[in-house]
């Protein structure tokens, strides 16, 4: 079993560790843990043989919920559990699970406690890299012709939602921005996006949908109204928020019929090198180093650099530290032009 209950990105970030799991051990059947909305991700992969949901907000919450949890994978028998994830809770998982032979890291919560072999995790490789170190320790094998490149599968379903969406829309080949992201530091400015979207249609004559979650549909209108603001004949631009009007995988399958995408730091980056589109990376408060930048054919990271107050943290946070905001404030919309010329070339 392995455990990836991190966020949506991370699962994606997963899929070469699961591919390269299946090839140097094709006899096991590979069941993967993850949160409710990540499930989708994995339904139509051929070497997920079965997924195991974990609701850590409502089925699955608090001590009885994770006692349901454990008896669960109890009756599974597994023989093996592999958890790149470091949260306290997988650990105690792990360390309820009964299952003899357990890989985690030695930086995990109760890590001497959950798990019989403990991995040093090395900070200085992109994420894929370290997860398919992270196998190789198990195999033991040589992984030099692994592809490092994140994978996703269309099902029919995610096929028709994109053409349906994109045929009501009248678009055809769009540019893809993705101006959000969970952590408010991540966000590049909407301003900057606006400024930016207008380059893109000046020089790509290209329509552009903004992309992301419910939650993201009232950033998406912040841009689409400077564009107003920029451009009174705004109407000429043919941009459209579709910011939580897709499924995930829907999402994806809009990403395999579109020109580009430019993103903050966040998730819509991992969707968009499985689909092998061209990506701009937009990093602020959290940098390239840290092992969460694309490594995919035509993917460039835009960022401020020269800033010694980078990375202020991990993920992100609500609010800069230090209250300027100098990480994407200082960014301009030339310089991720010119980023999105150098992968679009």
């Amino acid at each position: 079993m392995l455990v990836q209950t991190a966020f949506i990105g991370d699962v994606i970030l997963t899929t070469p560790m699961i591919a390269a799991f299946k090839r140097f051990l094709p006899d096991c059947r590979l069941t993967v843990m993850v949160k409710p909305e990540a499930e989708s991700l994995l339904k139509a992969n051929p070497s997920v043989d079965r997924i195991l949901v974990i609701d850590k907000k409502k089925l699955h919450r608090g001590i009885r919920g994770m006692l349901q949890m454990v008896r669960e994978i109890r009756r599974a028998n597994f023989d093996l559990l592999i958890s790149p994830h470091q949260s306290h809770r997988t650990s105690l998982l792990a360390l309820f699970s009964g299952i003899r032979t357990r890989y985690g890291y030695k930086s995990a919560g109760f890590s001497r406690a959950a798990y019989t072999h403990r991995l040093e995790r090395p900070g200085s490789l992109p994420e894929i890299r370290r997860l398919l170190e992270f196998l190789k320790s198990i195999h033991g094998q040589n992984q030099s012709s692994v592809s490092e490149i994140p994978v996703l599968f269309e099902s029919e379903n995610s096929k028709k939602e994109a053409a349906a969406l994109l045929e009501s829309l009248g678009v055809n080949k769009p540019a893809l921005i993705a101006p959000s992201s969970v952590w408010p530091t991540k966000r590049w400015t909407p301003w900057g996006f606006a400024e930016l979207i207008i380059r893109i249609t000046e020089t790509y004559h290209c329509p552009i949908l903004l992309v992301g979650s419910p939650e993201d549909y009232s950033i998406g209108n912040d841009v689409m109204n400077l564009i107003k603001e920029i451009r009174p004949d705004w109407s000429e631009i043919k941009v459209h928020n579709i910011c939580g009007k897709t499924s995930l995988m829907g999402l994806y399958s809009i990403m395999c019929r579109s020109l580009f995408l430019i993103s903050n730091d966040s998730a819509p980056v991992h969707f968009a090198c499985a689909a092998g589109i061209p990506v701009v990376s937009i990093f602020g408060p959290t940098v390239p180093s840290l092992g969460y930048a694309p490594l995919a054919p035509r993917t460039i990271v835009a960022q401020k650099d020269g800033l010694q107050c980078r990375p202020c943290g991990t993920h992100g946070a609500r609010i800069c530290p230090l209250r300027h905001f100098h990480c994407m404030k200082k960014l301009t919309a030339p310089e991720v032009f010119q980023a999105l010329q150098k992968v679009t070339r």
